[in-house]
């Protein structure tokens, strides 16, 4: 006998389907729990609502497909002891329950870590840390194997592979710095050295989202919908990257800079 799905299965099923979420793909998910939570009546349920939505994921894209979250930490930029080995992700619970509840594999960057579960852990956890974004870096296979970034309930400048592409064009407005501190795992501390592309002081270097919003609204791989009250997306890498790559080419502060807008006034 079938088991009948519950109303948040049923909302999940539906928000994949629109957002094009296939068997086989590899994906790079953003996510905010804020999305699962405004359909929970008992925070009692927070845990069997997270565990819905990541089982009926990895279900969709199969075995041979590879579903990546960033546990990103930014202590070590500020100079404190970087632990691997603590569930210590500063982008969202969900990331932390990923991590503890499917065993994950993290990947090492002391900033930059991401929890990886599929055919292509093996592959991505090879990446180089030394340089964040850089050219061995996770984000370059990332782009090579088109990963499918899917937002969940969560805005478009979320999207950390956007640092990638500023990288690789070389913008203006951040510069390559270099930072020291300690990577601890199993209880053993190493001091390493790790360079991150930072944004330049006094500039705004905050994405601008309606920017993207634009950029991507007639694109053919870009799929987007409302999950109640929140916004969700999804686009593939390589045509996330030759669209903001020529914008950024055409206009290197493309993505911060606000447009001048005419304002009149009325006396």
């Amino acid at each position: 006998m079938l088991r009948k799905k519950n109303n948040i299965e049923k909302k999940l099923s539906i928000l994949f389907k629109k957002l094009n979420i296939k068997r086989n793909n590899n994906i790079l998910l953003h996510s905010n729990s804020a999305g699962l939570l405004q359909y929970i009546k008992s925070k009692k349920n927070k845990k069997k609502y997270f565990t819905i939505f990541f089982n009926l994921l990895l279900k969709k894209i199969g075995q041979n497909g590879t579903l990546v979250l960033p546990t990103y930490n930014y202590n070590f930029a500020k100079g404190k002891h970087f632990v691997y080995d603590k569930y210590n992700s500063q982008v969202g619970e969900l990331s932390n329950f990923f991590l503890k509840k499917y065993m994950a594999r993290r990947s090492l960057d002391p900033i930059f870590s991401h929890a990886i579960k599929g055919k292509l852990e093996g592959k991505l956890l090879k990446s180089e840390v030394k340089i964040c974004f850089g050219k061995k870096s996770i984000f370059k296979k990332i782009h090579d194997y088109n990963f499918k970034i899917l937002g969940f309930c969560c805005t478009l400048n979320s999207m950390t592979f956007l640092h990638y592409i500023e990288k690789k064009m070389q913008v203006k407005y951040r510069f390559n710095k270099k930072f020291i501190s300690t990577f601890v795992k199993n209880r053993k501390g190493q001091k390493i050295e790790l360079e991150y592309f930072v944004g330049k002081k006094n500039v705004d270097y905050k994405l601008k989202n309606y920017k993207l919003e634009k950029a991507f609204k007639n694109l053919k791989n870009f799929h987007s919908c409302d999950f109640g009250n929140f916004y969700c997306w999804t686009i593939n890498t390589k045509n996330c990257f030759e669209i903001i790559k020529k914008k950024i080419k055409k206009k290197n502060n493309y993505l911060i800079k606000w447009k001048t807008m005419l304002i009149l006034r009325i006396i």
